[in-house]
């Protein structure tokens, strides 16, 4: 049974934002935390006088994590197949004989 979807208030850079998941409420906060702790790593970098572009940036930043990790995931996957594979071979060579 799927969990029940429920409404998680969550505040980033000072503003309330509800968020409809299923996901746990403490999961939501520190995903907020983590996209606060971005965008506040980026103003204090940069000069930029609106924030939307401190925002946006972090998004990007975000977003290159997520893909670098799912990159690493691929090729983690694509080791652990042939390893499986080469372990199949072997242990089908010793029931051969």
């Amino acid at each position: 049974m799927n969990k029940p979807y429920r409404t998680t208030l969550v505040r980033i850079m000072g503003e309330e934002y509800p968020i409809r998941s299923d996901a746990d409420s403490e999961y939501l906060r520190k995903l907020a935390n983590y996209v606060e702790e971005k965008i506040q790593a980026i103003s204090s970098k940069n000069k930029f006088p609106q924030r939307l572009k401190s925002e946006v940036l972090a998004a990007l930043l975000i977003a290159d994590e997520y893909f670098t990790e799912k990159e690493k995931n691929v090729e983690t996957e694509g080791r652990m197949q042939h390893l499986l594979s080469v372990l199949e071979e072997r242990l089908e060579e010793e029931h051969s004989q």
